[in-house]
């Protein structure tokens, strides 16, 4: 899911990177691209300075990536929360693709994506019904 999405953010700004193949998404996958895509729209501002004001290095990008994911679900968990962490993850994956300083960073944002979904959110998604429950949350909101 992670690997699909970022992958997916890098093509549609004409990133194209080794490893990040335009497999078949599963349907949870695309409900995802469509659902971040509409949070990424409707907050264009933010996530468009966002890492810029960031002011990424190697060095600083994996604690201020752990640093705003804990922010991020601070308040608790939920869906929407979930999608956001899932733009932010894109959107600094993206960014530093986009940077020769930071261009090798990109593999290691998908395994700190993964990873924290892994740690922090994989048993309160499963707890909360799966990537299936999240298409039905979100397909009601339409």
């Amino acid at each position: 899911m992670v690997k699909d999405f970022i992958g997916y953010k890098l093509r549609q700004n004409n990133i194209f990177l080794e490893g990040f193949n335009m497999e078949s998404p599963t349907k949870a996958s695309k409900h995802l691209r469509i659902v971040a895509d509409e949070l990424i729209a409707d907050n264009s501002e933010l996530f468009h300075s966002m890492c810029d004001q960031l002011h990424l290095t190697p060095i600083s990008t994996y604690p201020t990536f752990v640093g705003i994911a804990n922010e991020i679900f601070q308040s608790g968990k939920n869906w929407g929360r979930v999608v956001a962490f899932l733009a932010f993850g894109a959107t600094l994956a993206v960014y530093c693709a986009q940077r020769e300083e930071l261009h090798e960073l990109v593999n290691d944002i998908v395994e700190w994506v993964s990873r924290y979904m892994d740690q922090n959110l994989s048993c309160w998604i499963r707890e909360n019904g799966g990537w299936v429950r999240f298409q039905q949350v979100f397909l009601a909101l339409k």
